[in-house]
């Protein structure tokens, strides 16, 4: 069974950079993104398995090729399901449980192991979380804190279409209208369309690999999707 701390291992196998973590690479996203010279990782706070087969539709007419597995959760909490989807750790060995913890960690994140090895990286995300990684990877594009979710999520649209612009091998980016305002015709729309302005924005031989953080909280849910996409 494929879990959230595959994925950063999975991340380091196509970018052949040593990488040590608990979980181990997914060797079929490993194989179909293996030609992908950048990868842009999108986590979908509140994307369920069983939310993501009954709502949603990112890839429309636009997007044909793409590859869904099933994975299970390691945290049901945003803040240590981000770290171990980064970190490719279980939490009680990450210990990261609030943004705080982050500081006082040992760990690296695959954004800070394929810094040190001379890729270029950015994270956009929510400014607490994005601030973490000050002096740790090449670009951080903090996204100030607000009421309006869809404006949110916007900026963040905005930003990884900048870190495209940038020429960054990878890319990470946190999306949270669906945690904030569920799942409605209107928010799985701008979902949709967020995540196919950042396809058509991506020159050929990218990898995008999306997922969520953790399935909605009123759910008894305990899987997320992972959707992999190459251009």
């Amino acid at each position: 069974m494929i879990e959230q701390i595959d994925i950063a291992p999975t991340i380091a196998e196509m970018l052949e950079i040593p990488f040590q973590a608990d979980g181990k690479p997914i060797s079929e996203i490993v194989k179909y993104g293996k030609k992908c010279i950048k990868i842009i990782l999108l986590i979908i706070d509140s994307l369920g398995y069983s939310q993501y087969l009954n709502w949603l539709n990112f890839f429309n007419s636009t997007i044909k090729n793409e590859k869904v597995y099933k994975c299970k959760i390691n945290a049901d909490k945003t803040t240590p399901a981000i770290a171990s989807i980064l970190s490719g750790k279980k939490p009680e060995n990450h210990k990261v449980y609030q943004t705080e913890d982050v500081y006082k960690s040992k760990f690296k994140s695959i954004l800070e192991a394929a810094s040190t090895l001379g890729f270029k990286t950015a994270v956009i995300m929510e400014e607490k979380g994005a601030l973490t990684f000050k002096n740790r990877i090449n670009l951080i594009k903090p996204i100030k804190n607000r009421e309006n979710i869809i404006e949110f999520d916007n900026e963040v649209k905005e930003k990884t279409l900048e870190a495209l612009n940038e020429e960054c091998n990878l890319i990470i980016a946190h999306f949270r209208i669906l945690d904030k305002l569920g799942y409605n015709v209107k928010t799985v729309e701008i979902v949709n369309k967020n995540i196919v302005s950042i396809f058509n924005s991506c020159k050929p031989k990218s990898l995008i690999i999306i997922c969520g953080d953790h399935p909605p909280h009123n759910s008894k849910e305990i899987y997320i999707p992972i959707v992999v996409i190459k251009t």
